[in-house]
């Protein structure tokens, strides 16, 4: 079984348009404790099956496509010759800003690179690279480890985190699918936002707090398109123990931070007792843990 954990932006910044079109940011990504799980198995014909409690929203949004094309991409460029059943169970919010297509792609990439006989460091790097194709997330998602995402998303720089920080999450999604592409047309860059020097050491709940003030530029032009996002950002905003709240990549799903994982889940039991809230999906939790095998026996 494969573990595909679900990334998390705590900033967004938009510096400019590229000549290739995309726009140029830049982007503090960490990884959660939240997973789809994948099973893979050699089959007569590739074979994609889903379930889950985003199944429905899975399908009605496209489905096994970015699945299959990541197969495609493993058949052409990761040696092997073979079909393959592949079982996804998706508990990440689809078109929620958490990462979750471009997780499971690089969760496919990452098993084959896996089972590779001779991993050579230049042959993963290569596959790292062309896997920019299949979107911009999926490099970033194949390191799942805190880091620093530029361009379009393809310059990636390693961020060193204190492992032994007990950080707590909680994401609020309203149930609503929102994409990346209908976000960015809302967007208007009126001024670029300034680069700042980059933060790649965190050893105290302090340097998170320095990464939360550089906001989401995409915030605005997400709410004005979803206000519900508004709506589950005031939650945070009352709760004294919630240290910053923001929304993830392109929403709609929004997070606050707490001093540990404990907090965290006694926020959430709060706000799933309150009756206004009930359609909201909830979940709380951590960053993931770098010593965490993303790849399990079964």
């Amino acid at each position: 079984m494969i573990l595909s954990p679900a990334k998390l932006n705590l900033s967004l910044n938009v510096h400019g348009l590229l000549d290739n079109g995309y726009h140029s940011i830049s982007s503090y990504v960490f990884f959660l404790d939240l997973f789809d799980k994948i099973n893979i198995k050699k089959s007569s014909l590739n074979n994609v099956l889903i379930n889950g409690v985003f199944k429905d929203d899975l399908i009605c949004n496209g489905g096994d496509t970015i699945i299959r094309k990541s197969i495609s991409f493993c058949q052409n460029h990761c040696y092997t010759n073979n079909n393959f059943q592949i079982k996804l169970e998706k508990n990440i919010p689809v078109s929620g800003g958490l990462g979750g297509g471009s997780a499971n792609s690089a969760s496919v990439i990452r098993y084959f690179l896996s089972k590779q006989r001779y991993r050579k460091k230049n042959v993963t790097n290569k596959i790292i690279k062309l896997s920019e194709s299949l979107g911009s997330d999926v490099p970033a998602c194949l390191y799942s480890k805190p880091l620093l995402m530029e361009g379009k998303g393809e310059k990636i720089t390693f961020i060193e985190f204190n492992d032994q920080l007990d950080i707590g999450v909680v994401l609020i999604n309203p149930r609503i699918q929102l994409s990346t592409k209908k976000v960015f047309n809302n967007f208007t860059l009126k001024e670029p936002t300034k680069k700042r020097k980059p933060i790649l050491n965190i050893r105290t709940i302090s340097d998170i707090k320095k990464i939360l003030k550089q906001g989401n530029d995409l915030a605005k032009p997400a709410i004005e398109i979803v206000p519900d996002i508004s709506s589950v950002l005031n939650i945070f905003k009352k709760n004294n123990n919630c240290l910053s709240f923001g929304m993830s990549g392109s929403g709609a799903t929004c997070y606050g931070i707490f001093n540990s994982r404990k907090d965290a889940n006694d926020f959430e039991r709060i706000i799933i007792r309150e009756n206004g809230h009930k359609g909201y999906w909830i979940w709380s939790g951590g960053l993931l843990n770098k010593k965490r095998n993303l790849i399990l026996p079964l």
